[in-house]
């Protein structure tokens, strides 16, 4: 770590060093913008620099704090609502979580890859997903860009990014207040202040609380689980230590209690008909099951602090040189229910099966970049990346498994079991495994203009990375359900380098109408399949994921602003897609990272913003998706059933997705104006897994794991104070209560089927009353 800071220590030095004897006329720095200005421009730093989002040639959804909050969003999960190429994957545990952009993004249980989708926040890279997900509060904006985008953002953004803009401080002394109340009992609270400190010094700190006791009823402990309990805190300093060099200082700290994700048993059991006892007393009724029977409570609990500096130095006609040095830290630990009943019994799969224990995680990243003024003949951005991240995990398997009882059967054919009654056994294992992964980069983009109405672009990004891993299993005691027997002591190591070039034309057509078209590289660097299950067949790294992406897009805006309308046709191939694939390990379904093959996507995505009058606007977007399998690798291990999945529908890839919202801002002359807000969103049928083992022209399995198509009713009245002191908001979710899953999967007692189910599964109302002052 030291040579880490030391780098981060002399790029910081040299902007003090030269900015006594630079220019004033630079460009801003990237974070100093609003989101938008009264024509209806969309300012956005999707390419490092800041620019109008109708004069950047990529595909990009923008979405204002002040919309996100209007709906009561709270995180990405609110988020796939409103951007239709964004989905969510939920698992048990939020470290398991995942993002998806374009049908493509890694479901990943191993602790040693990377997303496909970067998250990141004010300019800082996060390393772990399931540390994306917590609260988002006193967002500027967010914005989310569509296809790879390796040069500017490295290799974790081979799908995508999920760019997050946080507010920054306000030059007077000023803040809020905000508390938040819904029908199903989440509560929620949320407060900033800005705060000067002298002369060109200001800042600006935020806490936020929430709680919610959850959405389904666990009958055996007698409570609601699947809630949470949040809170934290932000803080943000900006100094301007001279008129040419300007540094910001943000910190971070928050914590969760959740006892999510119990998976509800939505189907009968199929295999063991018998185990059907075990669920007595349940509406077994697909994704509107709203009962658990577990006797483990599944339990996530999150902290995760950070902070981070950034120097902007006004270069003059070169531009602005920043250098940002950030630092997080990420501890997860987990419980999880694994056989999904609340007791054991005497027959085959009435085991138990827990899983639990800790996975801490820290990053270093360092980035120094120069960016030219806009409007120039030459604009570029030049730029060196350096990111280190480590994780560790223990984790830890009990079982227990009865093979005689003399206790009566509860219900024919299934008895249960007890210590002294019964014939039982306790298989347990235990492994502590983890990763290093390191990564530099050096990365250009250039874009020329070559005549007034003609940009030519070209960009590229070398990258190496070194990954190494560990993984130390003891030998279990006994055997069970799911244990691997054998002790282990792997120790992994591999490298890899790779340029990823980008090519591209952009040409004004006619006063508002921009077209592009552009070809991007993308690359996700090699893995490890380092989790408790892993195998001496199983040390061999596993590939690196490439992808090639061709675009073409339009962009159009009238000079009034009453109407705006972005489209983007797309195809991207990826080769060595990394993908959790579904496995049989000692009877138990477990999961592997594999190297699944190759996928593609391809599609058409429109997005347009309609003000026919003012204080008036209309929001809607729509994306067709074909994401596919064009070839699979069948991994070692399945079933011996398992088939050729190629052609099939990629998981967590809706063919069509959409969204229509509308907001009315009323000045009615009173005490109080109006505000009215609404937005519908449809999501077509869609796959949850790459689940081996279908036999050629049995689709029973498929169909069980496919989400079916729902819609999604939001809405929301709020009556705000003239003078801007006060709002009161009144919020709809799920107008329509339409019940739906975000994941269904195998592994279910005895063949049936596990549901994961999203907050909003029930239609709810809340209301929030926030004060400024």
């Amino acid at each position: 770590m030291k040579h880490a800071f030391y780098l981060s220590g002399a790029a910081i030095a040299a902007l003090i060093a030269v900015s006594p004897a630079v220019a004033q006329d630079a460009a801003p720095a990237v974070e100093e913008q609003v989101s938008s200005v009264d024509s209806g421009d969309i300012i956005v730093t999707a390419q490092k620099r800041s620019e109008n989002l109708q004069k950047v040639p990529a595909a990009i959804s923008v979405v204002s704090g002040e919309q996100f909050e209007a709906r009561g969003g709270v995180n990405v999960q609110s988020l796939q609502q409103l951007v239709p190429s964004l989905n969510f994957k939920e698992s048990a545990t939020t470290i398991d979580s995942s993002l998806f952009l374009r049908g493509v993004g890694t479901i990943n249980f191993s602790i040693a890859a990377e997303p496909s989708v970067g998250f990141v926040v004010d300019g800082v890279t996060y390393a772990r997903s399931g540390e994306a997900f917590g609260d988002l509060y006193d967002v500027e904006r967010i914005e989310v860009l569509r296809g790879p985008q390796g040069t500017l953002f490295g290799k974790n953004s081979s799908a995508g990014v999920v760019n997050i803009v946080t507010k920054r401080p306000g030059d007077k002394f000023g803040g809020y207040v905000e508390g938040q109340a819904t029908t199903d009992d989440e509560y929620k609270l949320k407060a900033a202040i800005d705060i000067p400190l002298g002369a060109g010094i200001t800042s600006r700190f935020t806490g936020t609380y929430a709680n919610f006791d959850g959405t389904v009823r666990n009958v055996t402990l007698n409570r609601t689980v699947n809630g949470y309990e949040r809170y934290g805190v932000r803080g943000m300093i900006v100094a301007d230590a001279t008129d040419a060099l300007t540094f910001t200082l943000i910190g971070d700290w928050r914590r969760t209690n959740a006892d999510c994700c119990a998976e509800v048993i939505g189907t009968s059991p199929t295999v063991a008909s018998n185990l059907a006892g075990a669920l007595s007393g349940i509406t077994l009724a697909g994704d509107e099951t709203r009962e658990i029977r577990q006797n483990t409570l599944t339990e996530t609990r999150e902290t995760s602090w950070g902070g981070s500096l950034q120097a902007d130095l006004d270069v003059g006609s070169a531009g602005t040189l920043t250098s940002i040095t950030a630092y997080r830290d990420y501890k997860n630990f987990g419980i999880r229910d694994g056989d999904f009943i609340d007791r054991v019994y005497a027959i085959a799969g009435g085991n138990q099966l827990n899983d639990f224990g800790p996975q801490p995680s820290t990053t270093f990243t360092q980035e120094v970049r120069l960016a030219s003024p806009g409007n120039q003949t030459v604009e570029y951005v030049l730029g060196g990346f350096y990111y280190k991240a480590k994780q560790e995990r223990t984790f830890e398997r009990d079982d227990i498994v009865c093979s005689a009882t003399t206790l009566p059967p509860v219900s024919p054919g299934l008895a249960p079991c007890a210590v002294g009654s019964s014939t039982q056994t306790f298989p347990s294992a235990i492994g502590n495994f983890g990763s290093t992964i390191e990564n530099v980069a050096a990365y250009g983009n250039v874009t020329v203009r070559a005549t007034d109405w003609l940009r030519l672009i070209a960009g590229g990004r070398f990258t190496h990375d070194n990954i190494s891993a560990f993984n130390v299993r003891a030998a279990a005691t006994g055997a069970g359900p799911g244990l691997v027997g054998a002790a282990a002591n792997y120790r992994l190591k591999t490298s890899q380098s790779d340029f990823s070039g980008k090519l591209g034309v952009q040409a004004d057509i006619t006063n508002g109408l921009m077209a592009y078209a552009t070809f991007s590289q993308g690359y996700k660097g090699p893995a490890f399949n380092v989790f408790f299950n892993q195998n001496s067949g199983q040390l061999a790294p596993i590939a690196a994921e490439t992808s090639n992406a061709y675009e073409l897009g339009t962009k159009f805006k009238t000079a009034d602003g009453s109407f705006t309308i972005n489209t983007a046709a797309f195809y991207a191939k990826y080769d060595h897609f990394q993908a959790n694939s579904f496995v049989n390990l000692n009877g138990s379904v477990v999961t592997q990272l594999t190297d699944a093959g190759s996928v593609s996507t391809k599609g058409v995505e429109i997005e347009s913003v309609i003000r026919p009058v003012r204080n008036f606007t209309i929001n809607a977007g729509i994306a067709y998706t074909d994401a596919q399998i064009d070839k699979f690798n069948i991994p070692a291990g399945s079933p011996a059933t398992a088939t050729d999945r190629r052609g099939e529908q990629l998981p967590l890839a809706p063919t069509w997705k959409g969204n229509i919202g509308a907001t009315w801002k009323i000045d009615t002359g009173g005490f109080a104006n109006v505000e009215i807000g609404s937005n519908i969103s449809l999501t077509s049928d869609q796959v949850s897994s790459l689940q081996a083992g279908v036999t050629p022209g049995d689709l029973a399995v498929r169909r069980a794991i496919t989400i079916d198509g729902y819609a999604l009713v939001d809405a929301n009245i709020a009556l705000v104070d003239p003078n801007g002191v006060w709002r009161v908001n009144f919020i709809g979710r799920n107008l329509t209560d339409q019940s739906y899953a975000s994941l269904i999967t195998t592994g279910g007692p005895g063949g049936s089927y596990r549901y994961l189910l999203p907050r909003d599964v029930d239609r709810y109302f809340g209301v929030a009353v926030r004060f400024n002052y």
